[in-house]
C-alpha cells in the first residue's frame, strides 16, 4: 500500500466526538453573531469571549484532524445534546470492548463542555490542552489502533 493510500485510510473505522462549549442562548448570541467578537461594540464587554475561545480551539482540532486523518468520522456536538451524546458514547465504548465500569466512567466524563472522545474513550474532559497536543493524542491512538 502506498503512503498516499495509507494516509487516505488513516482513521477509517474510527469515530471522534468533539464536545464543544455551549454556543446558543448566551445573551442573544446565536448563529448570526456572538457577543465578544472583536468587530462588535461589545467585544470588550464582560461577555462569553472565553467560551468562544474554547470553541475556536476545538475548531482548530477539527480542521487539523480532518486534514491528517481523512478517514476519521468526526462529530462536533454541543454539550447539552445529551439525548444523542450519551447513547453514542455508551455504544462506542462498549463496541470498543470497554467493560461496564470503564464505560460508565467514559460516560460520566463525556458530558463536560470541551471534551474529546475517540471510539468511546474520553481522551480529554473539561480542560483541553493546546490543539497540537489534542491532535497528537488522537493521532497516537489512531496509529496504535492501525498497528494492532
Amino acid at each position: 500500500m502506498s503512503r498516499r493510500e495509507s494516509s487516505r485510510r488513516l482513521g477509517a473505522g474510527h469515530r471522534l466526538i468533539l464536545i464543544r462549549e455551549q454556543d446558543a442562548q448566551h445573551s442573544g448570541s446565536g448563529c448570526c453573531g456572538r457577543l465578544g467578537e472583536a468587530h462588535t461594540a461589545l467585544g470588550g464587554a464582560a461577555d462569553f469571549s472565553h467560551s468562544r475561545a474554547l470553541m475556536e480551539a476545538l475548531g482548530v482540532v477539527y480542521r487539523r484532524l480532518r486534514d491528517v486523518a481523512p478517514g476519521l468520522s468526526i462529530d462536533v456536538v454541543d454539550s447539552r445534546n445529551t439525548i444523542w451524546l450519551y447513547p453514542a458514547v455508551w455504544r462506542a465504548s462498549r463496541r470498543a470492548g470497554y467493560g461496564l465500569g470503564a464505560s460508565l466512567k467514559n460516560l460520566s466524563r463525556a458530558g463536560a463542555a470541551t471534551a474529546v472522545v475517540l471510539d468511546g474513550d474520553v481522551l480529554f474532559s473539561g480542560a483541553l490542552p493546546e490543539p497540537d497536543s489534542v491532535v497528537a493524542a488522537v493521532m497516537a491512538h489512531l496509529h496504535t489502533a492501525c498497528a494492532a
